[in-house]
């Protein structure tokens, strides 16, 4: 949480000022990526991640417009994400009632009965999806426009504090939310309104003034009133709430946050907390955090007075080679915490997984893909880890736990050429049908290409279990090769990666039976309201589950057609196998750098991670799945399926008001569904209704194509 009614408290003291955004002309502002992504957030909160899955389609172009405004107005920003959340005492992984998956429900239950506006509301107001969730997406949108982002190695704050405060001056200015002032920053931009084309800012020295403090004592001020890393003093929750102003009151009488909890000591809150302890934690985290520092190393803030035992604060030291892809987006969060917590956390998806399909694809089929990866990380990563405890546990049951690695773990290994050899242009035509041919020379006796990219993707291949360690193809792998030749037949020799990825992930989902036209283990409205007939009905919803699994590409206005939430239901899973593929590739990047033995404290030896850099971003680097594509093709074939004709033209417009290539996805959908047809035919008959399915919806795709 925020520092507790901090911002009440500025206001009342009218600590804002403002400024005409020229003033930050020709400067290199600091922005912190998780304040700044909440407000574009807020741009574009309509409910459709709850409703649809997926980050807003409307946030590139927010993000875009925001890039614009900085290049007008002659300013480089830089952003800096979140990297690891800081180690829990309690071990606490999932929110106790947690009520959103009941007001989602809730939202669902008023958009069947017609009320659109009010189920928008209540989507927009329970989201399952966490702030950091579209960190990769933007990530990639950063990149593409040449804006200028890194991770953080733990929080945002220290890095932008330590790159604001050196002598060098990396950054010129700090845009952030008020928790930038527990750093010793003096200033901080804290708002950007573009229509007035001025800043809000806050200066350190106003507020020490009014509150009759000095700046040793504005930590333990925020820390007493409640931050993220520390409760609220308990003798300040009085009868009436609490008042930020009391937190001060308290610091200025007794000189220091610990005097305070001293003199308080017997106060029954304070000792049924072990209050003292708790603050003492949250003052070292913020003085001692944990950066990435410009010479390439990684220590704390202040190391010469830092104490010994970081590791029980912070959390366990990592690899220095981790934060360094972690700072430059090849590796992600969630497999890096799983490493330092112990635990992979799988919480519940926009559509609340309430089917035994979807519970059975987490415990059975995700389990294992983690499993050998949490095998090869933890033998590639040393003595410590190689003994380390690491369970999946989930929101469906969260008491148990599905152990992935022990000391008792089968210890897995896998070679990877020398580093210095994978630079160069071979890296950048990596495709996943590329690979998969060459999965034996790849993988197999003697393998070494001097390709990083393909090895690391063959790697990735082969935790979905879609090739074998010796390089030789599953027969997973033997239907995902149809598949891609069908593919490539359809749309020409380089067909998209995203469109290759989707056929990986449909193969996956067909092997699983997933991927069908039959009605899951939970039925809802959306399949209690017929369209004609029951077998129509079943090929078009097998064919809008294939479109779901293609990028919608580009918003434009709002969204005009309906909602489905058995779409969003597969999409869930859909997702589910894509951030299993992330995992794998961001666990390929870690053991690479592990096996390079590159810890880059110098441009010589960071020089070694360049090519495991480049080869990842030949892979996903995000989880933006949403069923838009999905919800385009329900449309035009349960129009179809009701009056036995093309009906693009019916939808077309209200398709294209919400879509900039509506008409492209629907074909991207159709030559992902023809790789379908050939898979679903290789396997045999145990797919017939998918064979059924594209065959009759051929004539409703005609006028699209």
């Amino acid at each position: 949480m925020p520092i507790r009614n901090i911002d009440v408290f500025f206001r009342e003291l009218k600590l804002t000022q403002e400024a005409r955004i020229g003033v930050l002309a020709e400067t290199r502002l600091g922005i912190e990526g998780h304040n700044w992504l909440r407000q574009l957030m807020l741009n574009t909160r309509d409910g459709e991640p709850a409703a649809m899955g997926g980050v807003p389609l409307a946030l590139e172009a927010e993000i875009v417009k925001e890039l614009h405004f900085f290049q007008s107005n002659n300013i480089t920003p830089i952003f800096v994400f979140n990297g690891l959340p800081v180690a829990r005492r309690d071990g606490r992984g999932f929110v106790k009632d947690d009520h959103r998956p009941a007001y989602r429900h809730a939202a669902w239950e008023q958009y069947w009965q017609g009320h659109t506006e009010q189920a928008l509301r209540g989507w927009s107001t329970s989201s399952p999806q966490a702030l950091a969730d579209p960190v990769p997406f933007v990530m990639q949108v950063l990149q593409a426009h040449g804006a200028e982002f890194m991770r953080a190695p733990y929080s945002s704050w220290a890095q932008l504090a330590y790159m604001y405060q050196h002598e060098s001056q990396p950054i010129h200015a700090v845009y952030s939310s008020l928790e930038m002032l527990m750093f010793d920053v003096d200033r901080v931009v804290t708002s950007v309104n573009h229509s007035r084309a001025t800043f809000g800012w806050i200066q350190r020295d106003n507020l020490l003034g009014k509150c009759g403090i000095t700046a040793n004592q504005v930590l333990d001020m925020c820390i007493l009133a409640g931050c993220d890393w520390c409760p609220t003093f308990p003798p300040l929750l009085g009868d009436i709430g609490f008042s930020f102003k009391s937190a001060v009151d308290v610091t200025r009488q007794y000189r220091s946050g610990f005097n305070a909890i001293q003199a308080m000591a017997d106060h029954p809150g304070v000792r049924a907390a072990n209050y003292s302890d708790s603050f003492l934690r949250a003052y070292c985290t913020v003085k001692y955090h944990i950066v990435l520092r410009l010479d390439g190393s990684v220590g704390p803030l202040n190391a010469e007075f830092a104490p010994n035992d970081l590791h029980d604060i912070i959390g366990y030291r990592l690899p220095t080679a981790a934060y360094h892809l972690l700072a430059q987006g090849a590796v992600q969060p969630p497999i890096l915490n799983m490493l330092v917590s112990g635990t992979w956390l799988e919480f519940s998806p926009p559509d609340n997984g309430e089917s035994e399909e979807y519970r059975h694809l987490v415990t059975q089929w995700e389990s294992n893909v983690l499993r050998q990866q949490c095998r090869l990380l933890c033998t590639s990563l040393g003595t410590f880890f190689s003994q380390r405890k690491i369970a999946l546990q989930s929101w469906f049951d969260p008491q148990s736990e599905v152990v992935l690695h022990d000391s008792k773990s089968t210890k897995l290994s896998v070679k990877f050429s020398a580093a210095g050899t994978a630079a160069g242009a071979k890296d950048g035509g990596v495709s996943v049908s590329s690979v998969l041919e060459r999965s034996r020379q790849l993988l197999g006796a003697g393998a070494g290409s001097g390709c990083r990219a393909a090895e690391l993707l063959a790697w990735v291949l082969q935790s979905l279990q879609l090739v074998a360690a010796d390089g030789q193809h599953t027969p997973l792998g033997r239907v995902l090769g149809v598949g891609l030749r069908a593919l490539h037949g359809s749309t020409g020799p380089q067909p998209a990666q995203p469109l290759q990825w989707a056929v990986v992930t449909a193969a996956v989902l067909l092997d699983r039976g997933l991927l069908s036209g039959k009605v899951w283990s939970v039925a809802y409205e959306d399949q209690q309201r017929p369209t004609g007939d029951a077998k129509q009905e079943q090929f078009a919803r097998a064919i809008a589950r294939i479109a779901t699994l293609v990028p919608p590409g580009t918003r434009r206005g709002p969204w005009k057609l309906a909602y489905n939430r058995d779409l969003l239901a597969f999409c869930s899973a859909a997702r589910l196998v894509q951030k299993a593929v992330n995992s794998s590739a961001d666990a390929a990047c870690l053991i690479g750098a592990a096996g390079s033995g590159a810890e880059p404290a110098s441009e010589s030896t960071q020089s070694e991670l360049l090519p495991l850099l480049r080869a990842r971003r030949t892979m996903p680097l995000e989880c933006a799945t949403s069923d838009a594509t999905g919800l385009l093709a329900h449309a035009l074939l349960t129009d179809y399926a009701r009056s036995g004709v093309g009906c693009w033209g019916r939808i077309q417009a209200a398709a294209e008001e919400g879509l900039v290539n509506a008409q492209q996805a629907l074909r991207d959908a159709w030559s992902v569904a023809g790789a379908v047809r050939a898979m679903a035919k290789a396997r045999g008959g145990t797919n017939a209704d998918i064979i059924d399915a594209c065959d009759w919806a051929q004539a409703a795709f005609n006028e699209v194509l």
